[in-house]
């Protein structure tokens, strides 16, 4: 099988040769203490620790900003963000601090240390602004999202989408879920409130990600085959979902069957939510609404994923291998690899990986034991990487 034949093999819950692996992100801080471990200043994490031909190797077609940094669109990629993006402004600096605006128009705080020489990974800041505040506010930013702005396509996407035509990889888009696109705009606290405050505001907004975003990717979703989606949300903390289920029923249900509708209606079979924290009590209202898929589920905040697989037998997982236990070495690594992988590799529908990008307090040393297991447990033992 191909990388592509074998992603959709796990996904659709049938009989892959191997199993792909899901490693989450290795961040700057996590490089530069395995620099110090024996990594090559410039090596390949995923190459030097011999994973790279194991992981599911997909590539994403769509791109927009994250917040807290500066952004342009990528030429080889679809243009999901605001057109002309915010610039991105320092205002304010001393020596333990910095407040700047970033390309979504948000005002935010942080370290020095984590931001002023480049994103260090792992970066606590304070949002302080958010650009949508009322009706007002939310019409005059809706300008910068015309779905018929040409420059939301590369200029050669023709030629682009006959390459993907022949792949042998998965190809994916990576979305914004209307609970993800209405922070961004009004920030966590403006949805708690705007919820009983400005129901008819909020409602608005979540809507606008689906029309907006569809109209964008129907051109895509006509000329080239899809394999999965991703809806990116991190709506959930430690104690649960930052919305209940019958809230999001009734403010976003509504714009995630139109989203996971025009996807399946273009054929797209896997369409999965990433959020951070435990969103478990969500979940049967996304399946409801045709989202099939979970990530990176969080251990530190009460998701197990062998329940989770026996809950939800057809749902999609990828993640869900406790970081903190792989930080206390070999042994904890161990016992949680194979608490959790023989059993969902048996269910099938599993993409086993750390549940959330890697800190630096896992030695590179320890990451190398965990990816030599999971590669024998997946059927990767005899292939050549």
């Amino acid at each position: 099988m191909n990388q592509r034949e074998r992603f959709l093999e796990v996904a659709l819950f049938g009989k892959p040769d191997h199993i792909p692996l899901s490693i989450g992100g290795v961040r700057p801080l996590t490089r530069d203490a395995w620099i110090k471990q024996g990594l090559p200043q410039d090596g390949n994490v995923p190459k030097y620790l011999g994973f790279e031909q194991c992981m599911v190797g997909s590539a994403n077609i769509t791109s927009y900003p994250g917040e807290g940094f500066e952004w342009k669109p990528s030429p080889s990629s679809i243009n999901l963000g605001p057109s002309p993006p915010f610039r991105h402004r320092l205002l304010k600096e001393d020596e333990r601090h910095r407040v700047w605006t970033d390309s979504l128009g948000i005002k935010q705080m942080g370290f020095q240390h984590d931001w002023k020489n480049g994103w260090s990974g792992f970066a606590t800041r304070v949002f302080m602004e958010f650009p949508v505040k009322s009706q007002r506010d939310f019409l005059k930013i809706k300008k910068r999202y015309d779905a018929k702005d040409p420059h939301r396509y590369p200029s050669n996407w023709d030629e682009i989408a006959r390459s993907y035509r022949g792949r042998d990889y998965p190809l994916s888009m990576v979305i914004r879920g209307p609970f993800w696109w209405t922070r961004d705009m009004t920030g966590l606290k403006m949805i708690a409130t705007g919820i009983y405050r400005q129901p008819r505001l909020i409602r608005e907004i979540m809507d606008s990600c689906a029309e907006f975003q569809m109209q964008v990717l129907q051109r895509a979703l006509d000329s080239v085959d899809l394999d999965y989606v991703i809806l990116a949300e991190d709506m959930a903390y430690k104690n649960g979902p930052m919305i209940g289920p019958r809230t999001m029923e009734e403010f976003m249900g509504e714009a995630y069957r139109h989203i996971a509708g025009s996807f399946r209606d273009h054929g797209v079979k896997v369409i999965m939510v990433d959020s951070d924290g435990n969103p478990e009590a969500l979940i049967p209202t996304w399946l409801k609404c045709g989202i099939n898929g979970l990530t990176p589920c969080e251990v530190a905040a009460g998701v197990d994923i062998v329940r989770l697989g026996e809950r939800y037998p057809r749902l999609v997982i990828m993640g869900g291998i406790d970081k903190r236990k792989l930080a206390k070495g070999k042994e904890a690594t161990r016992t949680e690899v194979l608490y959790k992988v023989p059993p969902l590799v048996k269910r099938r529908g599993f993409f086993p990986g750390v549940d959330h990008a890697v800190p630096p307090d896992i030695s590179m040393e320890t990451f190398r034991y965990f990816v030599t297991m999971l590669k024998d447990l997946c059927g990767w033992t005899d292939v050549k990487t």
